[in-house]
């Protein structure tokens, strides 16, 4: 497998960011091709937590480099956090698939009852620097493919009308974000639109 990376490293790496580590969520029920974990981190000081994978970086040996999905909500929310990203560990095992930055995942419905949100959005993090979606062998190197361990995905819950919108070009939804400045960890946060 090319894609061996401790967990020692990703745990730290998502500390830096996230804030501290409060351990293992959720593991699956030692099924095969299932062999990932929830990790939580809570930022007590920006009253935020982040829900990571650990582990879906080995299901795809071929790839240039390893991947894991985050979501990052206000600390209350932490329940919607980790039902998001257990949901999409189970997705990507099942279809042996990876998530890309820009694509939406449309549930058509909404994803819970009173949130308003019907899809989510693979992205970079809209909070943390930018050193957060990538994990390098070398910092102080060019962020390539051959330097890059791992690359984070974060999950950010999106209203129809943002799914609407960005379906043709993710790029509108991004120029209304930086025009409303709308609450992204908040999964209640009303549309930007």
């Amino acid at each position: 497998m090319g894609q061996q990376i401790q967990s020692v490293p990703l745990l730290h790496h998502v500390q830096t960011y996230a804030g501290e580590h409060r351990g293992t969520e959720s593991k699956p029920n030692n099924r095969p091709n299932r062999q990932y974990s929830l990790e939580r981190f809570d930022h007590t000081a920006s009253g935020i937590t982040t829900i990571t994978s650990n582990g879906l970086r080995h299901i795809d040996s071929d790839a240039p480099f390893g991947e894991e999905i985050a979501c990052t909500l206000r600390t209350p929310q932490a329940g919607y956090a980790r039902a998001i990203v257990g949901a999409m560990c189970e997705f990507i095992t099942l279809r042996r698939t990876r998530i890309e930055y820009g694509q939406i995942i449309d549930n058509h419905d909404h994803l819970f009852d009173g949130t308003g949100k019907e899809g989510l959005l693979a992205a970079t993090h809209p909070r943390f620097d930018e050193k957060f979606n990538y994990l390098t062998r070398n910092p102080n190197a060019a962020r390539t493919s051959d330097n890059i361990e791992l690359q984070i995905v974060t999950l950010l819950p999106i209203s129809r009308h943002e799914i609407e919108l960005a379906a043709p070009d993710i790029d509108l939804l991004y120029e209304q974000w930086q025009k409303n400045h709308p609450d992204l960890l908040d999964i209640t946060r009303p549309s930007a639109l």
